[in-house]
C-alpha cells in the first residue's frame, strides 16, 4: 500500500471512531445532560467584565449582568482596558466598578479585576455577551465540591441573521453539546471568556492568567487540569454572544484562537501520554493534537484526490484531443466504489448524523429544507476552512513571533 493509503485509512478510522465514542457518550448519559440540583450555599460573588473600546456592547452587557439572580449581592466591576471610545464613561453612568488602566490585554484586564474582587468565587463575562437570568443558579451549584475550580456555560449567538452567523449558530450548540459530553469524561479544556465561573483561591494559587497568550481562556483551563482541579460544564446555563457577521471579522477572531490552542498545546506538550496529570496528559493533550493533525491530514487528503482526479481528466483530454476525437464522446463518471469513496461517503452521513443529534439535543432540530441545507454547508464548506485556518495560524506564528489580541 502507499503512504496515502496509510494515511486515509488512519484518518477515516479515527474519525469514525471519535463520532462513535461521543455517540455512545452521549447515550450514556442523555438523561441527564441538562439536570442540576438547586444551590444549597452562596458563595460571594464577582463578575469581572474586561473591556477594550465596546461602548455598543458595554451597557447591554452591564444590564444584562446586574438582571442576573442571585440571592447574594453580586461585586460587578469593569476593567476598561485602555479603550479610546466611551466604553468607560457608559459603564459608569450605570452604577458600577469601573476600573481604568493602560492597555495591556484581555488577560492583563481579568488579573487585575480578581486583584481587586472581594468574592470567593470570580467570574467573567465579555463586554459583548449576555447571560440569561439564570445562569449562575445553573452554574454555582458546582462549586459545593471543594475539587472544582471552575464552571463553565453553554455559550450561544445571539440574534443569527446572516448566512455566516446562522452557521455559527450550529457550531456553537454543537460545542456546546459536545463540551457537555466532555465534562463526564472530566476533560473540559476550555473556560471560555462569555461565560465562566473561578474559585478565586485556586486562581491566585495559579498565579492569575497567563497574559502571553492569545487564548487566556484555553491556557487558563489546561494549567487547572494540569494541577489535577475539575472543571465542570452548566448545560443549563446559557449565554449569549454577538457573533461575526463579516467573514473578515469571523477570519481574524478565529485566528486568534487557533494561534492561542496551537500556544497553549506547545506551552503543555510535555504532558502528552503522562500518566503523572492523570486525563488531562492521558485525554486532554492527546485529544486536542489529534483533533489538529486530523484537521491538516484531511485537507492534505481532500486536496491530493482533488489534484489527482483534475491530473487525469486533463490528461485524458490531452491525449483524446491528439488522436482527434471528442473527448466528451468517450468520457464517462466512474461510478464503481472504492475504499476512498466508501470511507469518505462514511464519514461525511456519520457526521451528518452526529450533527443532526447533537442539534436535537439542544433544542435546535431541523424543521426545514433550509435548515438541511445549512447543514450540509456546514459540513461541506464551513468545516473545510478550518484547516485552512489552522495553516494561516501556524504561518503567523512562525513570522511573528510575538501575537497581540
Amino acid at each position: 500500500m502507499y503512504l496515502i493509503d496509510y494515511l486515509f485509512l488512519g484518518f477515516a478510522f479515527i474519525s469514525l471512531y471519535l463520532i462513535v465514542f461521543f455517540m455512545i457518550l452521549f447515550v450514556e448519559n442523555w438523561g441527564r445532560m441538562s439536570a442540576g440540583a438547586s444551590p444549597e450555599v452562596f458563595p460571594s460573588l464577582s463578575l469581572i467584565v474586561p473591556a477594550y473600546n465596546e461602548e455598543i456592547h458595554i451597557g447591554e452587557t452591564i444590564k444584562a449582568v446586574k438582571n442576573l439572580s442571585y440571592p447574594v449581592g453580586v461585586e460587578v466591576i469593569v476593567v476598561d482596558d485602555g479603550s479610546t471610545d466611551k466604553t468607560a464613561e457608559r459603564a459608569e453612568e450605570l452604577g458600577v466598578r469601573v476600573i481604568r488602566q493602560d492597555n495591556a490585554g484581555k488577560a492583563a484586564a481579568l488579573n487585575r479585576g480578581i486583584s481587586e474582587a472581594m468574592g470567593e468565587v470570580v467570574g467573567c463575562v465579555d463586554a459583548d455577551s449576555y447571560p440569561a437570568e439564570d445562569a449562575l443558579l445553573k452554574m454555582i451549584t458546582f462549586f459545593s465540591d471543594t475539587k472544582v475550580a471552575a464552571v463553565t456555560s453553554s455559550i450561544l449567538v445571539r440574534d443569527a441573521r446572516n448566512f455566516l452567523q446562522k452557521l455559527q449558530e450550529m457550531e456553537y450548540l454543537l460545542i456546546a453539546w459536545n463540551r457537555k459530553l466532555l465534562d463526564y469524561l472530566n476533560s473540559v479544556y476550555v473556560t471560555p471568556g462569555p461565560l465562566s465561573l473561578y474559585r478565586k483561591s485556586v486562581l491566585e494559587k495559579l498565579g492569575g492568567f497567563d497574559e502571553n497568550v492569545l487564548t487566556e481562556d484555553i491556557e487558563i483551563a489546561w494549567r487547572l487540569q494540569k494541577a489535577h482541579y475539575r472543571i465542570r460544564m452548566a448545560l443549563p446555563a446559557k449565554v449569549y454572544t454577538t457573533a461575526p457577521s463579516s467573514f473578515r471579522s469571523w477570519w481574524r477572531q478565529r485566528l486568534r484562537w487557533d494561534i492561542g490552542g496551537i500556544q497553549t498545546a506547545s506551552a503543555y506538550k510535555n504532558a502528552f501520554l503522562s500518566k503523572r496529570y492523570g486525563v488531562f496528559g492521558l485525554f486532554i493533550v492527546p485529544y486536542f493534537s489529534v483533533s489538529i493533525i486530523l484537521s491538516l491530514v484531511g485537507l492534505a487528503l481532500f486536496l491530493y484526490l482533488l489534484i489527482l482526479r483534475f491530473s487525469s481528466f486533463m490528461e485524458f483530454w490531452y491525449y483524446a484531443k491528439i488522436a482527434g476525437v471528442n473527448p466528451m464522446n468517450y468520457f464517462s463518471l466512474n461510478l464503481l466504489p472504492n475504499v476512498f469513496t466508501v470511507f469518505g461517503l462514511t464519514i461525511f452521513f456519520t457526521s451528518l448524523i452526529y450533527l443532526f443529534v447533537g442539534l436535537k439535543a439542544m433544542d435546535k432540530p431541523i424543521r426545514s429544507l433550509s435548515n438541511f441545507f445549512e447543514m450540509l454547508i456546514y459540513l461541506s464548506i464551513y468545516l473545510f476552512l478550518f484547516p485552512i485556518l489552522l495553516i494561516h495560524s501556524f504561518w503567523r506564528l512562525l513570522v511573528y513571533r510575538k501575537q497581540k489580541w
